[in-house]
């Protein structure tokens, strides 16, 4: 795996272009190229039961911020799906394990917070079935009329940081997939099955158990981080 050319004056074109968006999620991204400005990635809890993930490692928002320069804060922010607080945050993560049911409401600010310019990362917790058809679910419920469509690995959002030429999975004899969602032809959504937790840099005794996970979750959470802020 190697670095890829993601230099300073790249980000800065980058982020002039969304410097001049219209929506104020696209603003948010394009704070990244203030000096001062913070780019902070919200934890998202959803459901009536309030679920969210229980260990998902921040560790790659700091290979963002130190392999790239963009002042990313270094944990995530718990935010309400259905708030209007998520707005603020141009990258949210939805994770955990388990089925759920999304409100109304929450599916409905899903979709707005998505359609506006937002990004989405989801990931089952070290590859939940249970979560992840649930989740499928949910974004189905969200965009009835998009295509979930696998991302290959040659993917640019796979290549932003790292060049990322295959998926490590924990268990070897099963194939990692992952799918995205474009909204007008803008990568917003990328949906993966398999464990992004990235329980080996969480902390807390945090383990994937018998689980699987995908053991260079790091770098492709990164890729996807910086993807969504310069693309």
């Amino acid at each position: 795996m190697t670095r890829t050319r993601l230099t300073t004056l790249g980000l800065l074109i980058a982020l002039l272009g969304l410097a001049l968006a219209a929506t104020p999620l696209l603003h948010a991204r394009a704070a990244a190229e203030e000096e001062d400005a913070v780019v902070n990635v919200a934890m998202l809890r959803y459901s009536p039961k309030n679920k969210t993930s229980v260990c998902f490692s921040s560790r790659f928002l700091r290979d963002v911020k130190y392999e790239t320069g963009i002042n990313v804060e270094n944990d995530f922010t718990d935010i309400k799906l259905g708030s209007e607080e998520l707005y603020s945050y141009p990258f949210a993560i939805m994770s955990g394990d388990g089925t759920f049911n999304c409100t109304a409401e929450e599916i409905e600010n899903l979709r707005q917070y998505i359609t506006r310019g937002g990004f989405l990362l989801a990931s089952a917790g070290c590859s939940d079935r249970a979560w992840a058809a649930a989740m499928k679910r949910t974004l189905e419920r969200a965009f009835p009329n998009a295509e979930l469509k696998e991302l290959e690995i040659d993917h640019d959002v796979f290549q932003t940081i790292w060049d990322i030429t295959e998926f490590q999975s924990k268990k070897r004899s099963r194939t990692i997939r992952i799918y995205g969602i474009e909204i007008d032809g803008r990568l917003a959504v990328v949906y993966s099955p398999e464990g992004l937790n990235d329980t080996q840099n969480a902390g807390g005794g945090c383990c994937c158990c018998g689980g699987n996970e995908i053991r260079n979750a790091r770098y492709v959470n990164a890729n996807i981080l910086a993807y969504s802020l310069t693309k």
